[in-house]
């Protein structure tokens, strides 16, 4: 990815890695990323975050960190021996992703800048962002700023010469009726779609995402003489317009209306970007790159609305595992499901996988005689062979995508996240529910002080995604109060229904402070 970094882009690279070095670690962080873009005073990112408030005086005493030195030899103390990429945090490595994303909606050709890595900063990891909100930066206007598509902080380059002239021989008006009714198509469909993220599934970032592509078609039909298009449209002579098959007329329900507009969304793309290659190449490597973003937005949309259907309503899950015998098992399990738990979920670490597999099942039962969820930590090909709704994964587990290719389609999968990347590359890697923490120090297991994500995360979480997620870590009868005000309106526990004295009263408590609280 390096080659397509702009020189001052690069530099901010390599002066994060030598910032991560100088502090010992082994990893680069999106705050050294921070640190770095203002030791280049007069790039764009350092010209943005002045613009909001915080010159890199004040930056660098936000951050408690100095102007980075350069060597004797001239250049800065570099990691030369060691691929940039793989120096790379989860986290930076989300950073430098939807910097690569935000720099391609001006076009294939488009460098990063470091603007765009600003820009992946401010979506991926505005964690390392707040120290300089509480220095007095406007976060928000810069969020607004680098996010918004129509006031883009690196604007669309201008096509060269003046837009496309379809009137001659071979430019002819056929070929603008064409592109017209694709582009109207196109337009239609993002605009159905989005109302179903917007109305229906209520998702705030699914929306975002739906919206941002949908002017982004916008800006890739301004490579047209738009009133030539306009005049050279006819729909009462379109003999399409006449033309209905009975598949048309009729929609069983809004998910056929959302997966009938995807389809009609990638099609029509499709025609723009064949249409468009006899005229300019590069405008229809536009549309291509918007047909491939659009088949992604339908996977992201459609594991929302499986993962709505088998968690909407959803509240208590409980982890229980670690249990000497089957008895323990089973009768924890039934006083939990007795209290209000809605969601098992069985882990298990030290077990054989014939004893696992075996207790798995007796669970299965229990919760589907309860009519509850059943979900197996870890293990997609035994949660598979139980017969279970879902299972969970963790950041060192196998991937989304493998454990998919395990357990099938109909399973829903979650993975816990304990940082905003994390949490978006779950996301798009189809993941159908979340877990959301440590929010706590937790019984079951140690977390150090760094690792806590905290409330804080909770709020990012709630504003973020309406996918079914659940705050973990060290949630029991005395805090849960204070993850409900922070957005949560799900919770995973463990030890504190497992470890209490009566355990079905101890879920029943923490079910009526859930239910006390609109599902979200």
């Amino acid at each position: 990815m390096d080659e397509t970094l702009t020189p001052g882009a690069r530099r901010a690279m390599d002066r994060a890695a030598s910032r991560a070095r100088s502090r010992g670690a082994a990893t680069v962080e999106p705050g050294d990323l921070v640190a770095a873009l203002v030791d280049e005073p007069e790039s764009r990112a350092s010209e943005l975050i002045e613009e909001f408030g915080l010159a890199p005086g004040g930056v660098r005493e936000a951050l408690g960190v100095v102007p980075l030195e350069e060597t004797e030899s001239g250049g800065y103390d570099l990691l030369d021996e060691i691929p940039q990429e793989a120096l790379r945090s989860q986290a930076m490595r989300a950073v430098v992703s939807e910097a690569t994303s935000r720099a391609r909606e001006g076009g294939r050709k488009e460098s990063v800048g470091t603007e765009h890595l600003l820009a992946g900063l401010v979506v991926e990891a505005a964690f390392a962002l707040e120290p300089l909100r509480d220095a007095g930066l406007d976060l928000e206007g810069l969020r607004e700023l680098l996010t918004r598509p129509e006031v883009d902080a690196s604007p669309l380059p201008p096509l060269e010469g003046p837009p496309l002239d379809l009137s001659d021989s071979t430019r002819s008006v056929d070929l603008a009726r064409v592109i017209d009714a694709s582009g109207n198509r196109a337009r239609e469909g993002l605009r159905v779609v989005e109302d179903y993220a917007r109305f229906v599934l209520d998702d705030p970032g699914l929306t975002r995402r739906l919206k941002e592509t949908r002017h982004r078609l916008a800006d890739a039909l301004k490579g047209f003489d738009l009133d030539f298009l306009l005049s050279a449209r006819d729909t009462r002579e379109d003999v399409g317009t006449h033309i209905m098959t009975p598949s048309e007329q009729v929609r069983e329900n809004p998910r056929a209306v959302l997966a009938a507009n995807f389809k009609r969304t990638g099609e029509a793309l499709r025609s723009l970007e064949e249409y468009c290659k006899l005229v300019d190449v590069w405008l229809a490597g536009r549309f291509e790159v918007l047909r491939y973003d659009v088949y992604t937005l339908e996977k992201l949309v459609m594991t929302a609305v499986h993962a709505y259907r088998s968690l909407a309503d959803c509240r208590l899950m409980v982890l229980i595992g670690g249990l000497p015998t089957l008895g323990d098992l089973t009768w924890i399990v039934g006083e939990a499901l007795a209290g209000g738990a809605d969601v098992i979920q069985l882990r298990e670490k030290n077990l054989s996988d014939r004893e696992l597999l075996s207790r798995a099942r007796e669970v299965r039962i229990m919760t589907a005689q309860a009519k509850a969820r059943f979900i197996l930590n870890d293990r997609p090909d035994l949660a598979r062979l139980a017969g279970a709704d879902g299972v969970h994964l963790g950041q060192d587990d196998v991937t989304v995508r493998d454990a998919r290719r395990i357990v099938g389609p109909n399973l829903v999968i979650g993975v816990s996240t304990h940082e905003r990347a994390q949490l978006d590359a779950a996301v798009l890697a189809g993941a159908g529910y979340l877990g959301v923490g440590p929010v706590f120090p937790s019984a079951t297991k140690d977390f150090a002080e760094p690792e806590l994500a905290g409330l804080a995360y909770v709020r990012a979480v709630s504003e973020a995604t309406n996918l079914p997620w659940f705050a973990i870590g060290g949630v029991d009868e005395t805090n849960v109060d204070r993850v409900l005000e922070a957005g949560a309106s799900r919770i995973a526990v463990s030890a504190a229904v497992v470890k209490a004295d009566r355990p079905r009263a101890a879920a029943a408590a923490l079910r009526a402070a859930l239910d006390a609280v609109e599902i979200r």
